[in-house]
């Protein structure tokens, strides 16, 4: 009996598998594999969704409950949201006794009112040459003024931190004589907001009578090593004597978040003095400063 089984189990064995049957099998094979992989990663899937559905949520619930939590978060920089700056358009014009040639920056993915303020200042800009050099208005007397008239305004990045962004512009206006003057717009990369100088330290603080009571300090000190350094501290014109910084002074922060005071030519100084610049050491600001914006 057993012999007779063992014989009919190797005539079942070696009868031939026809192709086509063959492959069907392979095929319904695969394609249960495959809705087996398909169901796996939908399991996987529906965990991984309901997982960070669950963080999410418990991350709402901390910042709601928690106000150390939401401040840490609300200072967190945005980094990379300004990706470049470059030359949105360049305004040109030459006369015959006047010349300008301004250059007019566009930020990606700078918030709207930075652009806005770059537009409205180099727009006021090109205002002021147009009317004084005879181009708008003039009617039949275009071009007639006599008295020379050049502006130029370039623009650079002079600060780019995890905190800060800044661009700064640089005018020249050359009428009876040339003049240069500064305008630097700083932004709050966490905010996305334009900043002045005040936004910089702690309610309270005095910073305008410390920071300028250091720059009288390094006025004195440059007057001292340098004899053709000059600045308005002690002159019989008292109403050009430099008392405190306001505002509306043009400021930027350095490389060693270090803070810069600007000052336009003429403003503290007589003209041949030029722009001037004032690097307020950190030793000044500590303990004045707002946390993460200065050294």
């Amino acid at each position: 009996m057993k012999e007779q089984l063992n014989h009919c189990k190797r005539d079942y064995e070696s009868i031939p598998i026809p192709k086509e049957l063959e492959f069907r099998v392979r095929s319904s094979m695969e394609e249960a594999k495959r809705r087996s992989r398909r169901d796996s990663s939908r399991r996987i899937w529906r965990r991984s969704a309901t997982t960070a559905a669950a963080v999410l949520v418990l991350m709402v619930a901390l910042v709601n409950s928690n106000a150390g939590i939401a401040s840490a978060m609300e200072k967190v920089p945005v980094l990379g949201a300004i990706t470049r700056v470059f030359t949105f358009r360049i305004y040109q014009d030459e006369g015959p006794n006047s010349s300008a040639d301004i250059h007019i920056p566009q930020v990606e993915g700078g918030p709207d009112e930075l652009n806005q303020a770059l537009s409205n200042y180099t727009d006021t800009i090109i205002a002021r040459y147009e009317e004084e050099a005879g181009i708008v208005n003039a009617g039949d007397d275009a071009g007639a003024q006599t008295n020379h008239y050049q502006v130029g305004v370039d623009y650079s990045v002079v600060t780019d931190n995890d905190s800060l962004f800044a661009l700064r512009f640089d005018e020249t206006l050359v009428m009876a004589s040339g003049t240069e003057s500064v305008m630097i717009y700083n932004v709050d990369k966490a905010t996305g907001e334009i900043i002045g100088l005040a936004d910089l330290f702690e309610s309270g603080s005095d910073y305008k009578s410390v920071i300028s009571e250091n720059i009288r300090e390094q006025m004195r000190q440059r007057m001292d090593e340098n004899g053709r350094a000059y600045y308005w501290l002690n002159d019989e014109v008292s109403d050009w004597n430099f008392t405190t910084i306001t505002d509306e002074t043009a400021f930027y922060v350095d490389e060693n978040q270090e803070l810069i005071i600007v000052f336009n030519e003429g403003d503290v100084a007589p003209m041949y003095m030029g722009v001037v610049e004032f690097v307020i050491p950190a030793s000044v600001t500590q303990g004045i400063a707002r946390s993460g914006y200065l050294n």
